[in-house]
């Protein structure tokens, strides 16, 4: 039977193994990001699969803050182009739709960032710069007790899912644009 004390436990669990994962990320990677978004008039953000629920949450948090974003594949999304970047979530890095935006965007001459788990992947041949959230380090799976999906995946969502987040505030802080923004342009059709 689950208690509350099973809950608390697994969460605080993975909180420590995502702390320890950020802890990793390369800090140049994380301004070399904000950079390229502060600099491009079009943001595309892409990801499939879970990886995909934390790239839309990205895609609305920057358009909120009044960047010009797009997720592939939506009718609405434009045409990428020189100038434009495309920020690829991908925890394997080998997500064939995603990997396909990237090169479809490279060839296209916006630039392409790429958040994975893994330097040595297909998404990361791809890209302008790579954002590393190392979840499948052997120390890390050995002191992540609550594994679920191959290499890592929840580790990965989760970590990335704070991650992004985390880069909001700092977009937010850096183009002098008050929180407040966000609830002003928050939709009111749901």
């Amino acid at each position: 039977m689950m208690t509350n004390s099973n809950l608390v436990e697994i969460i605080t669990s993975q909180l420590a193994v995502i702390e320890l994962l950020i802890g990793r990320i390369a800090p140049a990677t994380t301004r070399n990001l904000i950079e390229m978004i502060l600099q491009t008039d079009k943001v595309f953000v892409t990801g499939q699969g879970r990886s995909g629920l934390v790239a839309r949450c990205l895609a609305t948090r920057l358009a909120q803050m009044g960047f010009n974003v797009y997720i592939p594949g939506h009718a609405t999304c434009q045409k990428i182009g020189a100038g434009d970047l495309l920020v690829a979530i991908s925890g394997s890095g080998t997500t064939r739709t995603t990997v396909e935006f990237a090169r479809i965007s490279q060839q296209a001459g916006a630039k392409v960032v790429v958040l994975t788990a893994s330097r040595e992947c297909d998404l990361a041949q791809l890209a302008n710069e790579v954002v590393v959230i190392p979840a499948n380090d052997e120390d890390i799976r050995k002191k992540c007790k609550y594994i679920v999906g191959p290499n890592n995946n929840t580790l990965f969502e989760e970590a990335m899912l704070l991650y992004t987040d985390a880069l909001v505030y700092i977009l937010l802080e850096r183009k002098g644009i008050p929180k407040s923004i966000i609830d002003q342009r928050h939709t009111n059709l749901e």
